[in-house]
């Protein structure tokens, strides 16, 4: 029986750029196939919201309240809205959606003020040096 040992392979630097591009490409292609499925998914989840809200006007309604306003308290900045979308959430025009993104800036001023307060304050001033 014969055995052999290699030892010190020394790959050449063009063809080890050549395995490299292969191996980015066989990457890239997962990467893509990957998006593929997630796409599909995605697509597929959409349909069956769409097939439940189809027969339910108010919980698509109260989806659509509910998306504004986690948008608007996440981010507490601009949030552009169709106007019939506005319309058929009955918000009165722009004085309700006004109103709307102001108690959500008031809730997240609160909440901050709150984060603000030292560790242990319960709103009362320490008391006097000496005082008993």
């Amino acid at each position: 029986m014969i055995s052999v040992e290699v030892k010190d392979v020394l790959i050449p630097p063009a063809l080890e750029n050549a395995m490299s591009m292969q191996a980015q490409a066989d990457r890239e292609r997962q990467a893509r196939v990957i998006l593929g499925d997630s796409e599909r998914l995605v697509a597929e989840s959409f349909g069956e919201a769409a097939r439940t809200y189809i027969g339910n006007p108010v919980a698509l309604h109260l989806r659509a309240m509910n998306m504004l306003y986690e948008g608007l308290k996440a981010n507490s900045s601009i949030v552009i809205v169709p106007s019939s979308a506005v319309e058929s959430m009955d918000l009165g025009d722009l004085s309700g959606m006004t109103a709307l993104t102001m108690g959500i800036a008031e809730q997240q001023s609160k909440a901050a003020a709150e984060l603000d307060k030292p560790a242990g304050s319960n709103g009362t001033k320490p008391a006097a040096a000496g005082a008993a």
